[in-house]
């Protein structure tokens, strides 16, 4: 265990350095700087050197130099990216266009790598395990590659495999996303803000799920039964007895990728066609099912023979629950009424709340965005439009909102997007109508109130039940002088260690001082062994005392606080 931990430590150090030189090398010098960097590496005094050489800021911009950054360190950070593209509340919103660029295509390992990733989950190579296996990969991404095999029954399946190594690679680059982010909250007053822990922490818990193809079998599998019925979309069946942890076996998908059917010559009816079964299943996800595809680009959409849309790649996905399904109703029954308290209401229910100073600006903020598309038809609103002003709107009055809505936004502008460009006349806003509907009419449903009345009539017995009971221990409490009540300081533990270090810096300095006066006085005594004409101790105390007093100064200049 101890020799893995130092193993751990020795990757961590060479990885530490090599995105320092990454860093260094794209201009970000500085942030070395800020976070106070060079307190904490090895070879500082060239990295020092190498922050002077780079400090001087490059011609392409800041958004383009830390896209290439992300892409040059791999998997990890390109997903950390990723999701940082979807965030405009935690990062500016040219930012997150940039973000959005990252391509997690990366070169394919050899077979020798497929063969022990598959060797290590079944125990057999792969030319035991399948009827044939192409050692050819067909894609290749940063978390795996996928190959073309037939099973011994004869169906035609797509094995992902996952890349050897990438676990280990993806466990020091969070640990080392930790640290940068301790760091940020520490050193860098304008990011901790956000919250850059907890940030990291969301990315953990993400990258963790993806690199676990288990998951993304799960996810397929839900998928499949909420489309089981629908004929305009299909989803892959996944074969778990081929099905592990680094290695996921699903049906071939036979039919046309999106990027290649859109520079295809098919007639307008037939790209209509595909449009509305691809954005209807999209949207049948999110606002029926509470659980849609969160990355549905053109490359995870294939078009099958009867204009149906085929859907591939599921690592990462949106969920919705009931409670936020209906906030989104709420939210949406305010702003077609233009009712503004409503509005906030809605925010609150999401976590959302706006600073009471700014509340005025807010409130005129949202009635001029209001009155922009008020009577305004439908099929007249770009949803490419609306949704940018709106994440502009949010960003502007800092409103942190669940990650899943920004996923959500998301999704909905790049189907959008996809939609079209099969059909310039698509308008997603309309075809989104009669879910909504649905949504209202669901939430007004007769059962449903029923139901939700029950639920709230249990839990309100309940708390009838307990409250006396409580009451009642608590009063025993006190007439027996037993009652405790405990507190939790927030930041007081910062407080004592500052205490402690001043109160040590004055017991330094007073004890330096009594170094000088007490060899002042041997001085002018003009006693002992002598120097120079000076007494030896007297001038030992000096020098000691300049010693101590020097390293005294370093220590409160490097602090930065004088």
């Amino acid at each position: 265990m101890q020799l893995r931990k130092i193993g751990q430590k020795i990757r961590d150090i060479r990885r530490f350095n090599q995105i320092l030189r990454i860093l260094t090398k794209h201009g970000f010098g500085f942030v070395i700087q800020q976070l106070h960097l060079e307190d904490h590496i090895i070879g500082r005094g060239i990295i020092k050197t190498r922050i002077l050489r780079r400090f001087t800021e490059p011609l392409e911009s800041r958004a383009v130099r830390l896209r290439k950054v992300l892409e040059e360190l791999g998997p990890t950070f390109i997903k950390f990216g990723q999701i940082l593209s979807v965030r405009p509340d935690l990062i500016p919103l040219d930012l997150c266009n940039e973000m959005s660029k990252l391509q997690d295509r990366v070169p394919p390992f050899g077979y020798e790598g497929v063969r022990k990733q598959i060797r290590e989950s079944f125990g057999k190579n792969p030319e035991e395990l399948f009827a044939s296996f192409d050692p050819e990969p067909l894609a290749a991404a940063s978390l795996g590659q996928v190959h073309r095999a037939q099973l011994g029954t004869g169906e035609s399946v797509v094995v992902k495999v996952q890349r050897p190594d990438i676990r280990k690679m993806i466990e020091t680059d969070v640990d080392i996303l930790y640290t940068l982010a301790q760091l940020a909250s520490r050193y860098m007053q304008d990011i901790k803000f956000f919250n850059p822990v907890g940030i990291v922490n969301e990315f953990s818990r993400v990258i963790t799920k993806e690199i676990d193809f288990t998951c993304e079998a799960h996810n397929i599998d839900r998928f499949r039964k909420n489309f089981k019925d629908c004929a305009t979309v299909c989803i892959p069946a996944v074969f778990w007895d081929y099905t592990r942890s680094k290695v996921i076996t699903t049906e071939e998908i036979k039919g046309v990728r999106l990027n290649d059917y859109l520079n295809q010559p098919h007639t307008a009816e037939e790209k209509k066609a595909v449009a509305a079964n691809g954005a209807n299943a999209v949207l049948q996800q999110i606002f029926v099912d509470g659980f849609f595809h969160a990355d549905p680009h053109p490359g995870n959409i294939f078009i099958l023979p009867d204009n149906a849309a085929a859907f591939i790649d599921f690592g990462m996905v949106g969920r919705l629950d009931e409670d936020t399904k209906d906030v989104i109703i709420s939210l949406l029954i305010a702003v077609s009424m233009k009712n503004i308290n409503g509005i906030l209401k809605a925010l609150e229910r999401l976590g959302t709340f706006v600073e009471e100073d700014t509340l005025q600006d807010f409130k005129n903020d949202i009635t001029d965005f209001l009155e922009r598309y008020y009577d305004i038809p439908l099929r007249q609103i770009d949803l490419s439009v609306v949704l940018p002003q709106t994440i502009d709107l949010m960003t502007r009055h800092k409103l942190k909102i669940p990650p899943q809505f920004h996923i959500l936004i998301k999704t909905l502008a790049t189907i959008d997007g996809v939609a079209r460009q099969l059909d310039p006349d698509f308008n997603t806003i309309a075809h989104t109508r009669p879910f909504v509907e649905r949504l209202v009419q669901e939430r007004y449903d007769p059962k449903r109130i029923i139901r939700e009345v029950t639920s709230y009539s249990s839990e309100l017995l309940d708390i009838l039940r307990i409250i006396p009971r409580d009451t009642y221990e608590i009063v025993k409490k006190i007439k027996r002088g037993k009652l405790k009540i405990e507190f939790e300081h927030q930041g007081l533990s910062k407080f004592i260690s500052e205490m402690d270090k001043s109160s040590n810096r004055i017991s330094f300095s007073l004890v330096i001082s009594a170094l000088i006066i007490g060899s002042s006085l041997i001085i002018m005594t003009n006693r002992g062994p002598l120097v120079y004409g000076f007494p030896v101790l007297g001038i030992l105390g000096f020098v000691f005392a300049g010693f101590l007093g020097l390293g005294l100064a370093i220590g409160v200049l490097k602090s930065g606080r004088l």
